[in-house]
């Protein structure tokens, strides 16, 4: 949501700088006519009082409202280690990975049209119809038994939900802070760690006693516990509409250089990304030898090296920008996709699982932080659009990664190394394609010091 303050302060900002830009008298020609020299301080004054709040009581309950969204970001790897073994045994893993992927896939391209609807003052109503989802989603896997069946309500329902929840959680916290956005966002992230680490471990206690069904609903109802809270504090009031209407989807954007070079190496990033996720739990228990608990437990272990990989890094502050700690970490996701192949020891798998719960974490927050950056989003009330088309493109990544590991990976011949090799080749062109926006961000941010010197 972009509040009529945020909007009217980009506007008063832009005709400003326009003005300035477009004033060509000569000095000798202001004289008395021309005197009116205390309407420019004025104009140059406004703006200041009505930047965002950069926190504050709202600011921080916002943060609050996305740590329970993220929450609900359902962990399917445990999901698919059961369905594998127990629910669909006949079903090849590359088949099960589709599950997943589609989850993953609206969750992140169900944003094209929430992120624009979250700018024009629907927040309430895509928040209220997302949570919905979900947990009408949940409730629906526990009474699940055939493939067809799982992939409707995990794929489609619980991921449509999460994926109208989400954009929006990033979009109204990024505009309610300026330098402390990165270190919001990241905090307001911690909940899908949290998430992650409590829910396998419920589903893991729970399916033995209980049974699957009874299990799942568990975590439906924790779904539901989380969701009145986070409904209280965004839908409180209507959202505010920006004066001028936007297109959901802006074309041209694309066609930005740097914009366009950015969502391309998204999509490579996330082509590698959940590869590791979706397969930790099947590659310890059948390349390293683990047991059963032990491999689902490795989940919950890398969902909570997650929790500081999504805050220590933004507590440099401006010192180091988003896009900066992405293609930094991004190069360190080369090297750890390379060096899982050499993974053979269950303490081998546990530093691993550490190592790469702790850059998930940063990879997964880093692009939202980035895509505000005002090469990539020119103006505040574009981020939510800005965001969802980036993470559209992302999407796409995220639907075919996974599949594709599946059937480059041979589970009954205990063979890896080819989805490996696949995950780190893409993650390393993402970090080419980065090298474009992270100059431009830097040319950007140095001419702003200077010129902020010179004022």
């Amino acid at each position: 949501m972009v509040s009529d303050t945020e909007v009217v302060g980009s506007n008063i900002l832009a005709v400003d700088l326009a003005k300035e830009s477009h004033d060509t008298s000569a000095p000798g020609e202001l004289g008395k006519e021309t005197q009116p020299a205390p309407t420019p301080t004025a104009a140059q004054s406004a703006p200041a009082p009505i930047q965002p709040p950069n926190g504050g009581i709202e600011a921080w309950l916002f943060v609050l409202a996305g740590f329970f969204i993220f929450v609900n970001s359902c962990t399917f790897g445990v999901f698919l280690e059961y369905y594998r073994t127990e629910l669909l045994p006949d079903k090849p893993s590359s088949t099960l990975a589709w599950v997943g992927s589609v989850q993953s896939t609206f969750v992140t391209i169900v944003g094209v049209l929430t992120g624009p609807l979250t700018d024009r003052g629907y927040l309430r109503p895509v928040m209220i119809i997302g949570h919905s989802m979900v947990v009408f989603g949940m409730f629906m896997i526990s009474l699940s038994t055939k493939y067809y069946q799982v992939i409707l309500a995990q794929g489609f329902c619980v991921g449509l939900g999460a994926g109208a929840i989400n954009i929006p959680a990033f979009a109204v916290i990024s505009s309610k802070f300026t330098t402390r956005r990165p270190l919001a966002l990241g905090m307001a992230s911690t909940g899908a760690s949290i998430g992650g680490i409590i829910f396998p471990i419920m589903f893991r206690r729970l399916t033995p006693t209980v049974g699957f069904g009874w299990a799942v609903r568990a975590i439906a109802f924790v779904n539901l516990g989380v969701s009145i809270p986070t409904l209280f504090i965004l839908c409180r009031k209507p959202g505010t509409r920006a004066p001028k209407a936007r297109t959901v989807i802006d074309p041209r954007a694309f066609r930005e250089p740097i914009f366009g070079t950015f969502v391309i190496a998204l999509f490579f990033q996330f082509l590698a990304y959940y590869i590791p996720l979706f397969y930790i739990t099947t590659y310890a228990r059948v390349k390293v030898g683990t047991t059963v608990d032990f491999a689902f437990y490795l989940l919950a272990i890398s969902n909570g090296a997650s929790f500081f990989g999504r805050t220590l890094p933004y507590l440099l502050g401006s010192r180091v920008t988003p896009i900066q700690i992405l293609i930094f970490w991004d190069t360190v996701g080369i090297i750890l996709l390379f060096s899982w192949i050499s993974v053979r020891t269950t303490a081998g798998m546990v530093v691993w699982t550490i190592a790469w719960g702790f850059l998930s974490g940063v990879l997964v927050t880093a692009p939202a932080a980035s895509t505000a950056h005002p090469t990539l989003s020119p103006s505040l009330d574009v981020i939510g659009a800005r965001l969802g088309m980036s993470w559209a493109m992302a999407s796409v990544g995220v639907l075919i990664g996974a599949p594709i590991a599946g059937a480059l990976a041979d589970v009954a011949r205990k063979e890896f190394v080819d989805a490996q090799a696949f995950a780190g080749a893409v993650m390393a062109a993402a970090v080419v394609l980065l090298i474009v926006p992270l100059v431009a961000a830097h040319r950007f941010n140095r001419r702003k010091v200077e010129n902020d010197g010179s004022a």
